[in-house]
């Protein structure tokens, strides 16, 4: 979704470029025309540099204004206009350098030079890095082919000198320094407005899922509002069991609803907040002590030497959610290990926790000794989703799915050969 926002957004960037190239095209066309044309300075050799050249570039600004508004423009196609850009405006000015009056004095001593510089500085627009740097470099390159023809064709005439040309050639180079810097913190901006648009209409989505749901909430009350009236009124009829026992199944479908509501709206929470610093060892601590309490049988190893245990205290990971992000990845991870397929469970869940300093990344592992995961619960090495226990619903492995990815992580989940199952959530490290 971020992404997609970027995207548009660049298009958007060279829409504008593309529309203010077409109308300065235009101008500079009528400006032109106004002078007299092909009777003008430069006489009939100039029109025919100038004309085509002009004609061509609004032709093809308005296919790039047409593509640009189809969202058509990616990172290659971006990069090409920008150098497009430089050499418009470079072979525009190689009529001034070739057909010039009695009092031309050299290129530098006229203002027009000065679009290179303008046309550095509109790369920031286009949000692309790239785009901004190698649009720099033609520009750059373009005014020093330029100038070299001006000193070769008219030697006699140029006043100028090195020290003029490399000054605007560090005009030139620091519009492009600065377009560059534009760009990548407009880039993050659109990163954080895409990502916080996105949550926002997901919020939006789920909320109207509720509503949705919230008829069949009150249907179920009204079930069993009647099945207990019924059991009120005949405690002991012969109807009393076949209503106790829609009662039974009318409530484990409201707690079902619930716990589904909660992780939903747990998930939406969590998502909603940025991404800050973890502690992971304390994490997993407090959360193997909870699901400890509930299935007091199974055995949690933290897997490795007492120094790799010593050593997972100083290691944190970013997550959105912070600390309530992580727990409630790693607790969906071990009560899935636990329950196993909802008909038997893990006995032992291994924990492990390896940070990688060179990728600042941190993995951290979860398998068991479980049933492991069941044919169409998996696509590669991607969830599906689903379940299959009883009373799941799959919402809880997708919620966390979600955060990892959101985090900037990545969740893979196999059946290694020794058997059980194993889950590796991979994290962007603190620090």
């Amino acid at each position: 979704m971020a992404q997609r926002v970027l995207s548009d957004a660049s298009n958007m960037g060279e829409a504008l470029v593309s529309g203010v190239r077409m109308v300065f095209c235009a101008l500079i066309l009528a400006r032109f025309l106004a002078l007299g044309g092909a009777h003008a300075e430069g006489g009939a050799a100039a029109a025919w540099l100038q004309l085509p050249l002009l004609l061509g570039s609004i032709a093809v600004s308005a296919m790039a204004l047409w593509a640009a508004r189809r969202r058509m423009f990616g990172a290659k196609l971006l990069v090409a206009s920008t150098v497009l850009d430089a050499v418009f405006a470079h072979a525009s000015l190689l009529s001034t350098v070739l057909w010039h009056g009695p009092h031309y004095t050299g290129l530098l001593r006229m203002p027009d030079p000065a679009a290179a510089i303008a046309v550095a500085f509109i790369t920031a627009l286009r949000l692309s890095p790239s785009a901004a740097w190698i649009g720099t470099a033609a520009n750059l390159l373009l005014m020093g082919g330029l100038t070299a023809v001006d000193f070769h064709v008219n030697a006699g005439k140029a006043t100028y000198g090195a020290k003029e040309l490399l000054l605007l050639f560090i005009f030139i180079g620091s519009a492009g320094v600065f377009a560059s810097v534009i760009c990548g913190i407009a880039r993050r901006l659109v990163l954080d407005a895409g990502t916080a648009s996105a949550h926002i209409e997901r919020a939006r989505t789920n909320l109207r899922a509720l509503l949705r749901e919230h008829h069949d909430v009150r249907t179920l009350l009204s079930a069993a509002r009647l099945r207990a009236d019924l059991l009120l009124r005949e405690p002991m009829g012969a109807s009393a069991p076949g209503h106790a026992s829609a009662l039974v199944q009318d409530l484990g479908e409201l707690t079902r609803f619930i716990e589904s509501v909660k992780t939903r709206t747990l998930g939406e929470l969590t998502l909603i907040e940025d991404a800050t610093a973890v502690n992971v060892s304390a994490t997993l601590r407090r959360a193997v002590e909870v699901v400890q309490t509930r299935f007091a049988r199974v055995r949690f190893e933290l897997e490795g030497t007492a120094g790799l245990a010593r050593a997972a205290n100083d290691v944190c990971v970013r997550i959105v959610g912070g600390e309530r992000g992580l727990t409630h990845v790693v607790t969906n991870l071990f009560v899935n290990a636990c329950e196993g397929d909802g008909r038997q469970g893990a006995r032992t869940v291994r924990i492990s926790v390896a940070p990688n300093p060179a990728l600042h990344r941190v993995l951290l592992s979860v398998s068991d000794d479980g049933p492991g995961f069941q044919p169409g619960l998996l696509e590669g090495e991607r969830l599906r989703g689903g379940t299959t226990k009883p009373e799941g619903s799959g919402l809880g492995m997708l919620l966390v799915s979600g955060l990892v990815e959101a985090s900037g992580g990545t969740l893979r989940a196999c059946n290694p050969p020794e058997g059980g199952a194993r889950v590796e959530v991979t994290l962007p490290s603190s620090g």
